[in-house]
C-alpha cells in the first residue's frame, strides 16, 4: 500500500480514529496489529509475516537472555544469535542474487560452469528499518544502554511500526519505549501540527520529486543520445528530486506517528545548507548516518586510533551504506565516492583552511558559506550520478563522459534544456512553479526548522494562505499515479 494512494489515507484514517476509540492500555496492541494489517496488504508480503514474527521472537528473547546473563561471554553469544538472525533475514532476501552471481563468476575462473540458482524473492517492505531496529536494540542490551524489554507485544510493536516502517526513521528503543508504555490523549493542537507535517509531505513529494523525476527518468533512461547539458540539468535536479521524495515521504510518516499520538526522530536537518561534505552527513538521513556512527563507525575505533586506521574506518562505513542500499555495484560505488571525498577532507583540512584565510570571497561570512554550499551541493551530485545510474539502470561512467559533449554555446545548452522538458511535459507554468515550491520548502526548512511548530506560530492570514496553497499545488499540479517512495525497496 502506497502512502500516496487514497488506500493508505483511507486506512490510515480508520487506525487514527480507532486508536482513540479504545482503552489507552490497548492502543499499542492495536497498533500492532494495524502494522500487520499494513504489512499484509500487499499480497507478496503475506508469505513473508511468519519470517519477521520469527526473527522478532529471536531477538527479543535474545535481548531477554542477554539482560539476564552476568557473564559477557553468554551475553556475547546471545547476542550473535541475533546479529545472525536478523542480518541472516536481510543478506538472504536482498542479497542472496548478488553473492549467487559471485559464486557463479567464482566458478568460472576456475573452468566450472555453474548455473545460478534462483529464489525468485521479493524482499519484505522495510525489511531494512525492521533489522536495524531490532539489532539496535540487542546491541544495546548488550552494552547496557537500553533496558529489557520484558513485554514482547511492546518489543514488537516497536520493530513493526507500520509509519517507522515504510521510509524509516531508523527508531531507537530508549526513544520510543516511553510512548509505548504511556499512550497519549488525543490532542488537537498535536493532531493538526501531523496533519499539516502529512500535507506538507505530500506537496513535497507528490508536487516538487514526481515532476522532477519525469525529466531525470527521460534523460538517464536515454542517457546514450542525451547531450552533456541534460545530463548535467538532470544529474543537479536528482540530488533535489531525492531529497524532495525522501524527506517528503518521511514528513508524512512523522505526520501520521503524530497524530497517532508518538514522536519519531527527525530523519533531515536542512542538508542543502550545509557548509562541509561531513556536515552534509550529519544533516542527511539522520538516524542512518547515526546507526553506522554508533554501531559501526565506534566499534571500528572511530577517531580514536591511528590516523590511517581513521580513515580506513570512514571508507569502510560509507562502503557499508552503499550496500545497505542494495545489491548493485554502483551503489558500493556510490559509497566508495563518497568515502574517498570523506577521506580528502580530512586529508586537507590544514591546506584548505589556509586557502580559505586568504580567499578574498571568504571574508564576508555570508558569501563564504553561499560558496561552501553549492560546493557540497556539486560533490553530492557528483556521486549522486551512481545512485542515479543503479535506480534508472544506466552506466555511470558513460554518463560521466557524456557530460562533456554538448557544449557549444550556453544559448545552446539552455536550448537543449527547455527543448527536452517541453517534450516531456513539464513546460507552461509548471517549472516556474517547481522553482517558486522548492526556494518556498528550502526557505522555510532552513536551519533545521520544524515546519509544523514553524507554521502554529505564523499569524492566521500566512498560515491559512500556506494551507491553501498546499491544497491547490496538490490538486492542480500533482503527478498521480508514480511509485511511491524512492527508498521503497531499502
Amino acid at each position: 500500500m502506497s502512502i500516496t494512494t487514497l488506500e493508505f489515507l483511507g486506512f490510515f484514517a480508520a487506525v487514527a480514529v480507532l486508536n482513540y476509540v479504545l482503552p489507552r492500555v490497548a492502543r499499542p496492541y492495536f497498533l500492532l496489529i494495524a502494522s500487520y494489517a499494513y504489512f499484509c496488504y500487499t499480497p507478496e508480503n503475506r508469505a513473508l509475516v511468519p519470517v519477521l514474527l520469527g526473527a522478532t521472537v529471536v531477538t527479543w528473547a535474545a535481548g531477554l537472555a542477554i539482560g539476564k546473563s552476568k557473564n559477557r561471554a553468554g551475553r556475547g553469544i546471545f547476542l550473535l544469535l541475533a546479529v545472525f538472525t536478523a542480518a541472516g533475514i536481510l543478506l538472504f532476501y536482498k542479497y542472496w542474487d548478488l553473492f549467487d552471481l559471485g559464486l557463479v563468476n567464482l566458478a568460472g575462473l576456475f573452468g566450472q560452469r555453474v548455473e545460478p540458482y534462483s529464489f525468485d524473492l521479493v524482499a519484505p517492505l522495510g525489511l531494512s528499518y525492521f533489522t536495524f531496529a531490532a539489532l539496535s536494540y540487542t546491541i544495546d542490551v548488550f552494552k547496557r544502554r537500553c533496558k529489557v524489554e520484558y513485554n514482547i507485544l511492546h518489543y514488537a510493536m516497536f520493530v513493526s511500526f507500520f509509519p517507522a516502517l515504510i521510509t524509516g526513521p531508523i527508531e531507537r528503543y530508549p526513544h520510543l519505549r516511553p510512548q509505548i508504555e504511556k499512550s497519549r490523549r488525543f490532542s488537537y493542537s498535536r493532531s493538526a501540527g501531523g496533519a499539516f507535517r502529512m500535507a506538507w509531505g505530500y506537496m513535497k513529494k507528490m508536487v516538487i520529486a514526481d515532476n522532477l523525476a519525469v525529466y531525470v527518468s527521460l534523460v538517464y533512461g536515454d542517457y546514450a543520445h542525451m547531450s552533456g547539458p541534460n545530463l548535467a540539468a538532470a544529474t543537479l535536479l536528482f540530488a533535489l528530486q531525492l531529497y524532495m521524495d525522501f524527506s517528503g515521504c518521511c514528513d508524512i510518516v512523522l505526520g501520521a506517528a503524530r497524530i497517532l499520538g508518538y514522536d519519531l526522530i527527525e530523519n533531515f536537518q536542512s542538508p542543502f545548507g550545509a557548509t562541509s561534505f561531513a556536515d552534509f552527513w550529519r544533516r542527511w538521513h539522520i538516524s542512518m548516518t547515526g546507526w553506522f556512527r554508533d554501531y559501526v563507525y565506534f566499534s571500528l575505533g572511530g577517531s580514536r586510533c591511528g590516523a590511517v586506521r581513521h580513515l580506513f574506518n570512514i571508507l569502510v562505513v560509507f562502503l557499508v551504506s552503499g550496500l545497505w542500499h542494495g545489491a548493485d555495484w554502483r551503489y558500493l560505488m556510490w559509497g566508495l565516492a563518497c568515502g574517498v571525498i570523506s577521506v580528502l577532507a580530512v586529508l586537507t583540512r590544514r591546506p584548505r583552511g589556509v586557502i580559505a584565510r586568504y580567499n578574498p570571497l571568504y571574508r564576508i561570512d555570508g558569501v563564504r558559506r553561499w560558496v561552501q554550499r553549492g560546493i557540497v551541493y556539486l560533490l553530492f551530485c557528483v556521486t549522486m550520478v551512481f545512485f542515479a545510474s543503479a535506480l534508472y539502470n544506466a552506466d555511470p561512467y558513460a554518463v560521466y563522459g557524456g557530460l562533456a559533449r554538448g557544449w557549444a554555446s550556453l544559448p545552446d545548452a539552455w536550448a537543449q534544456v527547455t527543448g527536452l522538458l517541453a517534450d516531456c511535459g513539464l513546460d507552461g507554468r509548471l517549472p516556474a512553479m517547481l522553482t517558486c515550491g522548492t526556494v518556498i520548502v528550502l526557505a522555510v526548512e532552513s536551519s533545521g526548522r520544524n515546519v509544523a511548530q514553524w507554521i502554529r506560530k505564523q499569524n492566521f492570514v500566512l498560515r491559512w494562505t500556506l494551507y491553501y496553497a498546499m491544497g491547490a499545488a496538490v490538486l492542480f499540479f500533482a503527478v498521480f499515479g508514480q511509485s511511491a517512495f524512492i527508498y521503497q525497496n531499502y
